[in-house]
């Protein structure tokens, strides 16, 4: 984990933020909503397999490499971000200018959705996950409202954590539960739906995660991240963004396992259902 150790900054970014140009070849993916190519990307480190995105709106391409970076440094395992420069002419991308789209190292993996149909298991497994208290504490720390199980790799072993688009939306409160009209899934729905009434797990996961909190998650270590990892060279537009991240990211943090602990708790009103038989 990049907070419970020493590291350079510059270093971790070097390593885990790369900056590459797309190769032709690309091949055209139908998985996802947005515009998604498979490809190689020419990298610093030599040319690598990616997923090359066409985000929803303008914000999106910094907003994956912002949480990209975020989760790579709580040491969770998300795919290292690429910026991607296509350039006009490409045979497979149209763009009129040079334009910078977001790529992520590519892994030959099914979504967990995909891997809980063939294997015939249920959701709840994702609850043996060793990372689970990293993971909800990232997810809530950033306002992720979309974790659901097409956004979550898995083939058996290994689990890998992708599609952050829609975090800190710019109408989300710091300190408020995740907008539920944004809200598609996340794994803290998990976790209540199974397992919200126990309270001896929960008391348990809740140790688990304020230990995160504590030790890993320090807002000051992460905007220094972040505020190294601003690219001039790329778009002003980023730096803005970085900066109303650091505040929001201020703000969450203290009311942080408040939100968890609601999120992962069966409220007391459904619990009173389910005693009647609601």
């Amino acid at each position: 984990m990049f907070f419970g150790e020493p590291m350079d900054i510059n270093t971790f970014l070097s390593e885990n933020l790369l900056y590459g140009r797309a190769l032709v070849d690309l091949r055209s993916s139908s998985k996802g909503s947005n515009p998604l190519w498979t490809g190689f990307v020419l990298t610093s480190k030599g040319e690598i397999p990616a997923y090359i995105k066409k985000c929803r709106n303008p914000d999106g391409l910094f907003i994956e490499i912002i949480c990209s970076i975020i989760g790579l440094s709580l040491g969770l395992p998300i795919p290292k971000p690429i910026i991607v420069l296509v350039e006009p002419n490409h045979p497979q991308i149209a763009v009129a200018q040079p334009t910078f789209l977001y790529g992520s190292q590519m892994y030959d993996m099914p979504s967990f959705e995909r891997f809980l149909v063939e294997s015939q298991l249920g959701e709840e497994c994702i609850l043996e996950y060793t990372g689970l208290s990293s993971v909800i504490a990232f997810d809530e720390l950033i306002a992720n409202p979309d974790r659901n199980n097409s956004n979550i790799l898995y083939d058996g072993e290994t689990y890998r954590f992708i599609d952050h688009e829609k975090a800190f939306h710019p109408k989300q409160n710091p300190l408020s539960p995740i907008s539920e009209s944004n809200r598609i899934g996340n794994i803290s729905d998990i976790v209540q739906h199974y397992k919200g009434e126990n309270e001896v797990y929960i008391y348990k996961l809740m140790s688990k995660i304020k230990k995160v909190i504590q030790d890993d998650i320090s807002t000051l270590s992460l905007n220094e991240l972040l505020d190294a990892s601003k690219a001039k060279d790329i778009s002003q537009e980023y730096n803005l963004i970085i900066a109303r991240i650091n505040n929001f990211l201020i703000s969450r943090h203290s009311v942080l396992a408040t939100l968890i602990q609601d999120a992962i708790t069966t409220p007391p009103e459904s619990a009173q259902l389910n005693l009647l038989g609601g």
